[in-house]
């Protein structure tokens, strides 16, 4: 496979060290990130044009033909709105998906005996990361240039960045290791991600949920219980200059990334032993 030949001699180690994990990570991340756009005129950049195409597309959709009020939130300009809660999600949603055939891609990997295969998944969890990064580099240069620059929120990035990485790694510890035993597991995943997406307030306010007859109370508490429906306002709060106290369901959010990454943590090392074999 492409890493192969890079990082055989860590591999080989028959007792590799931690300090030689994180070596192999970082090679990992760093051929990951380059070899994505190898080839490529535009390169790294397709890493923000892509996030901006999705923001165009939806920003006109439900911010000029479906005209979404945004009311009680930390901004009224709706392509903000929706920026702030999309860079996470992207990441989120990437690192899942990547995480799935992470295992099952390279499986000459997996094979050798003293291989750390946790690293695969590690890697692509911090690759949307650092993706993610670059779009919120430049969502803050955009947020100086339209007069809405407010950093008085980003010190929030610290308690949301570890509970993102926690779920998403979680989460991706275990698609990947139920995909080696059922496939079908990459076709769900795709499914359940469309699905979360529209049950998390990314395209819309919680307020307009407030609003439906008969259920708003209802719904409401079931976004609230929707880990990513916190992360979303963390990245919200944190880009423009909001505060701790306003982002709801936090303890979900919490509760649901301790839980991913113990669950996910302990499946994978259960069914780690047998991987060579059902590759």
């Amino acid at each position: 496979m492409v890493y192969q030949h890079h990082c055989q001699a860590l591999i080989a180690s028959p007792a590799m060290p931690r300090t030689q994990h994180l070596s192999l990570l970082r090679e990992f991340v760093r051929r990951d990130f380059e070899g994505r756009y190898a080839g490529s005129v535009l390169g790294f950049l397709w890493s923000m044009i892509q996030p901006l195409w999705q923001l165009l597309l939806f920003g006109f959709i439900f911010g000029v033909l479906m005209k979404i009020p945004l009311d009680g939130e930390p901004t009224s300009t709706f392509w903000i709105f929706l920026f702030a809660a999309l860079m996470p999600w992207l990441a989120l949603q990437e690192g899942i998906q990547r995480s799935t055939t992470a295992i099952t891609d390279n499986a000459n990997l997996v094979k050798k005996i003293h291989f750390p295969s946790e690293i695969l998944v590690a890697t692509v969890v911090i690759a949307a990361v650092i993706h993610q990064a670059i779009a919120g580099a430049l969502f803050l240069v955009a947020l100086a240039i339209v007069g809405e620059l407010d950093l008085s929120g980003l010190p929030l990035l610290f308690l949301a960045l570890p509970l993102q990485l926690s779920l998403t790694t979680g989460m991706g510890l275990f698609v990947a290791a139920s995909n080696i035993y059922l496939r079908d597991v990459s076709q769900l995943q795709g499914m359940l991600l469309m699905a979360w997406f529209y049950f998390t307030p990314i395209v819309y306010p919680m307020a307009m949920v407030r609003q439906v007859e008969d259920h708003g109370q209802l719904l409401e508490g079931m976004l609230l219980l929707n880990p990513a429906t916190a992360l979303v306002d963390l990245y919200r709060q944190a880009f423009l200059g909001g505060r701790l106290a306003d982002v709801e369901g936090l303890a979900s959010l919490a509760v649901c990334a301790v839980v991913a990454l113990g669950g996910g943590w302990w499946l994978f090392r259960k069914l780690k032993p047998a991987f060579a074999d059902e590759l």
